[in-house]
């Protein structure tokens, strides 16, 4: 069996930024999901007893294990395509996991972190607005909008110095850029009175209103503390790992400290389904819901989706953090208001429990149950972690053959868990 090379993750540990200005978190999407991260220049590549890839580079790589390399223009040309970092000798070296036994290298290409697998569908002029969607996708894989545009649509205006956010959501099928208005198209979030709810800007100064669905990534304040977000945000760089393939991704990061180590998770895409999927998509969302102006002064914790943009499991102190968001699952009435679903889980503390503590690396797959009470399926990638695992950034990790990354994210006021990610078998 080949070592699987479909799930993969990027970091603020491989020198990419998400600072403090708009468009940023478009600019880092690019790269993870899309064109992912060229490499320094290959001075040489050797294949060794093994069949593994030797590479020497001309710099420092800042690569972590596990990653996903992809080369590309070398020959034989069987020589391109993925594989998993299987060990970093020195910062300038990396040897790759294949089974290229008895060939010999004859022409060095080029290298680079492969990308999560999605095409962009559609841009805007001013480069502020994406609908990303999986490379050849299936029906079920929805159009992911992201827009970080200061007006448009409501004929409001935010300022470029508050809280950075962008605006997310779901469309099962777009024409444009900005194809949202058709009431024919299911939406998350949605709400059917509005179906422009999620993209508007209204009003101006303090008193702006921008959008609905809200993945942050800069604030005045730390993580889930109170603040408002006409104040300005922090100059700084953002801690980060984001982790996925074309069916899902989900992204940690801290919103408004250096130091602070607990992140908030957001993420999107498709789960296992277990039922029908054919007229209700298993779509999901991680997100913060608020219809909040500027000037409301609200803890992250205080709106649906809370600290974690709807971790499932943020911590019982804090009922609405709980949650995340998927498609009403009603047969007779597709296009319908949105509902919220939890994960089922032992408890509310990922990462932060002695709930199989003797276990070397206990984890355990999300179910995912709606507030209808339909068990709708189970979560992509992302596990619950059954004991206290002490991860402060992106880690990854090797149990036997299985292969995992890690990071950390808030359970609560005062203590910091994490989520396990499964990235396949190192065979």
């Amino acid at each position: 069996m080949a070592t699987d090379i479909d799930v993969q993750f990027f970091s603020h540990l491989n020198r990419l930024t998400l600072s403090n200005n708009w468009g940023d978190l478009i600019r880092l999407l690019d790269t993870c999901l899309v064109n992912g991260l060229p490499l320094t220049s290959v001075t040489s590549a050797t294949i060794d007893a093994q069949g593994d890839i030797t590479l020497n580079l001309y710099a420092a790589h800042n690569c972590l294990l596990l990653q996903i390399v992809e080369l590309s223009g070398f020959a034989p040309t069987e020589i391109n395509g993925k594989y998993r970092i299987k060990g970093m000798p020195t910062s300038t070296q990396l040897i790759l996991k294949a089974e290229h036994v008895g060939k010999n290298i004859t022409t060095t290409g080029a290298a680079k972190l492969a990308s999560l697998g999605y095409d962009i569908i559609f841009r805007d002029i001013g480069d502020i607005k994406r609908a990303y969607r999986a490379k050849n996708p299936l029906a079920e894989h929805p159009f992911i909008r992201v827009d970080e545009s200061l007006s448009g649509e409501g004929g409001g205006a935010y300022a470029a110095s508050y809280a950075k956010y962008a605006m997310v959501g779901l469309l099962e099928n777009m024409a444009h850029i900005d194809d949202y208005a058709d009431t024919s198209k299911l939406q998350l979030p949605l709400d059917t009175t509005d179906f422009l709810k999620n993209w508007k800007i209204t009003g101006t100064s303090t008193a702006v209103k921008r959008g609905w669905s809200r993945w942050y990534w800069n604030r005045s304040s730390p993580d889930m503390t109170s603040a408002t977000n006409d104040t300005a945000s922090q100059d700084r760089t953002t801690q980060f790992t984001l982790v996925g393939d074309a069916d899902a991704f989900y992204f940690h990061r801290n919103l408004g400290s250096n130091t602070i180590q607990s992140c908030i998770l957001s993420g999107c895409g498709i789960f296992y389904s277990s039922l029908a999927s054919n007229i209700i998509p298993p779509w999901f969302l991680m997100s913060i819901i608020s219809n909040n102006s500027a000037s409301q002064n609200a803890g992250l914790s205080n709106n649906l989706g809370g600290i974690t943009g709807a971790q499932p499991m943020t911590g019982p102190s804090y009922p609405a953090c709980n949650y995340f968001f998927i498609p009403k699952y009603d047969t007779s009435k597709r296009i319908s208001n949105n509902n919220t679903a939890i994960g089922v889980t032992p408890d509310f503390y990922s990462g932060n429990t002695s709930f199989a503590d003797a276990s070397n690396l206990p984890s355990m797959e999300i179910p995912v149950l709606d507030n209808d009470r339909y068990l709708r399926g189970t979560l992509k990638h992302i596990l619950y972690s059954a004991k206290n695992q002490s991860i402060t950034t992106t880690a990854p990790v090797i149990a036997d053959n299985s292969m995992y990354v890690g990071d950390n994210v808030i359970t609560h006021q005062s203590n910091v868990g994490g989520f396990l990610y499964y990235l396949g078998e190192l065979e």
